[in-house]
């Protein structure tokens, strides 16, 4: 059996495809699709299988004649390229399997293109019902079951299948799922609330795997909370430092972690030692009354600007954060108080917007109860959206609509104003207490260097960044030499910011007009207006435990 595995080209113009820092590095995209290639070490060993990432290389119709089988992979952020790429094989005859998280939440879109299997829900589950499926000469199916896999058995994903130097990092993944009930996130309606981990010896074979194909340098966990259980996480910690220390460094690593686990010294300490160096944290609201109405209590009760001083201090790593606009309960002042929150916790890379009811979610869910979410956002971003930031409202906010664009707008011209980010760079950079990086190896010693040299000519080259810049570097030369790698990291991420901002001051703009334009009360009711019913039904599940 021949299987050609895709993973469909993401939108490049978007918050979230780092497309500037990619050029600026030297390499094609930003990582690799981590569950393509788990769902490539799930199926038979003995099968030809090809990866082609569309971020990386073409799709071509000799790629598609080549296959026996097409297994696709999509999030929201592919609908519209997955449902292409699925149409394009069904075209030249092939059969298609999907899965992923946008299939798994919204399995109609992926239906009405006709796809041959449906897999809704996790790999370790679904694929061994797929594969009796094609044994037995079975052409189409739906599959869906209730049962959460051991993580212990996932087997370490085909890393062999992509060249990482297309790459800027490689991810892996130690959890899945997160403890707390977080009503905006969908991770929690992906994996209903569960926390899994796979064992400490599971995750050293994926980093030995790596090791020996060559690989160093980055490597992101791609959980979505590294310290969802905080105890367990503490062997794990321990069992990477003495990895990397046995192995002389190759790598260092990033995750998504909650904001809390400052509370804990000790795991701040093994973070350290461990070389994490940049973590994304949901910082969400410095609003306490809006962070209960969201289920994020696990955010109150301590000092952010603290906790935040602990990570550079202790762990000894960069906070990369978001902050949502338009929750239940904050207050009219919520714009004065996340931006004293941003210049406080000293938070470099801020990704604010209004919160996004995506599908599937208890947020959407509730909201729709309600009779306040935009019938659009039940399918997709906001027309025209080319990530959540972009998309702006889209629901019945309960503060004035016109309000809560405008402290948003606010909110993104103080972050990412030069003078104030790469203020809150240095300060960041002074504070660090950070392991120095070793270089792993000749390609990514130059391939840092030729970046480094790329971003001080861009930086110098435009009026805004170069003093800022500047002053930023020398200062942090003198002060605090381990902490230049940190600042020519948010610098480059600064370079991507600053190419997207445009876009979405006008898409922002448009929405804020149509409401000067239309008055509020007119604005809600024609965005809230239900749109003519569609026909159309899903297969009946063919898993046993549907």
């Amino acid at each position: 059996m021949k299987v050609l595995l895709i993973w469909p080209k993401f939108d490049s113009f978007s918050f979230w495809n780092f497309e500037k820092v990619c050029e600026m590095a030297g390499v094609k995209y930003m990582t690799p699709p981590l569950g393509l290639l788990t769902v490539a070490a799930l199926l038979p060993q003995d099968w030809e299988m090809k990866v082609i990432d569309e971020n990386v290389s073409a799709l071509t119709d000799a790629d598609l004649d080549w296959a026996d089988m097409v297994f696709v992979g999509s999030k929201i952020v592919h609908r519209d390229r997955a449902l292409s790429v699925i149409r394009r094989a069904k075209s030249r005859g092939k059969p298609v399997a999907v899965g992923g998280p946008d299939p798994t939440m919204s399995p109609q879109f992926y239906e009405e293109v006709g796809v041959d299997y449906l897999c809704l829900g996790e790999g370790e589950t679904i694929v061994p019902m797929l594969l009796k499926d094609i044994a037995a000469g079975k052409k189409s199916a739906v599959y869906r079951s209730d049962e959460l896999p051991d993580m212990a058995k996932s087997p370490v994903p085909r890393f062999d299948l992509i060249n990482h130097r297309d790459y800027l990092y490689v991810g892996i993944q130690y959890s899945r799922g997160c403890p707390y009930h977080c009503e905006f996130c969908n991770v929690i309606d992906l994996f209903k609330n569960e926390y899994r981990t796979k064992t400490i010896p599971q995750v050293l074979a994926e980093l030995d795997t790596l090791y020996n194909l060559g690989y160093r340098g980055q490597l992101d966990f791609f959980d979505d909370n590294l310290v969802g259980h905080m105890k367990d996480v503490k062997p794990l910690l321990r069992a990477l430092a003495t990895w990397l220390k046995d192995h002389r460094y190759p790598f260092n690593f990033s995750t998504s972690l909650t904001l809390n686990a400052a509370k804990d010294p000790e795991i701040m300490q093994l973070l350290r030692a461990a070389q994490f160096k940049y973590f994304l944290v949901g910082i969400e609201t410095p609003d306490e009354n809006a962070l209960k109405s969201a289920k994020k209590p696990h955010n109150t009760g301590f000092s952010i600007a603290e906790a935040a001083d602990l990570f550079y201090r202790q762990a000894g790593a960069t906070l990369h954060s978001g902050f949502l606009l338009g929750l239940d309960g904050e207050s009219d002042d919520i714009a004065d108080q996340i931006i004293r929150c941003i210049d406080e916790a000293c938070i470099p890379w801020v990704m604010a917007g209004v919160v996004y009811p995506l599908p599937g979610t208890a947020l959407s869910k509730r909201l729709d109860r309600e009779g306040r979410l935009f019938p659009k956002a039940r399918k997709d971003l906001a027309e025209g959206a080319r990530d959540q930031i972009s998309a702006g409202i889209q629901f019945k906010t309960e503060r004035p609509a016109e309000d809560v664009l405008e402290d948003l707008v606010r909110i993104m011209h103080h972050s990412f104003d030069p003078e104030k980010y790469f203020q809150r760079c240095t300060d960041v950079a002074l504070r660090l207490n950070t392991v120095p990086n070793v270089m792993p190896g000749r390609y990514i010693f130059l391939r840092n260097a030729r970046t480094f040299l790329r971003l001080t000519v861009e930086m110098t080259k435009n009026a805004d960044t170069r003093g800022p810049f500047w002053k930023a570097l020398s200062t942090v030369v003198r002060k605090n030499h381990a902490g230049v790698e940190a600042l020519a990291t948010l610098s480059v991420l600064y370079v991507h910011f600053r190419s997207m901002l445009p876009y979405c001051y006008e898409k922002l703009a448009e929405q804020q007009q149509k409401l000067r334009d239309m008055g509020r009360e007119a604005w809600l009711a024609e965005n809230l207006r239900e749109p003519e019913p569609k026909r159309g039904h899903l297969r009946v599940a063919h898993a046993a435990s549907a």
